[in-house]
């Protein structure tokens, strides 16, 4: 009966270290990680921004087009 309750804690052991293991390595790498410049971090939000901003627009004047010709159809 012993031994069944040996190998549980083993793998409950190696478990443990393999979790401890994980978040070492995961350090690690970031570490190694080459982070953006700021400028670049700058220039690819206000990208992304710009993007939005037009595609929502785009989005809205469609909606308002899609809008005022439901309404000279007679759809409401």
């Amino acid at each position: 009966m012993a031994k069944p309750n040996d190998t549980l804690v083993e793998v409950n052991e190696q478990k443990r270290s393999g979790f401890i293991a994980f978040f070492a390595e995961s350090f690690r790498e970031l570490r190694r990680v080459r982070w953006p410049k700021r400028r670049d971090v700058v220039v690819y939000t206000t990208a992304s921004l710009l993007v939005c901003a037009i595609l929502g627009l785009l989005i809205w004047g469609f909606d308002i087009g899609v809008a005022r010709l439901m309404s000279v159809i007679g759809v409401d």
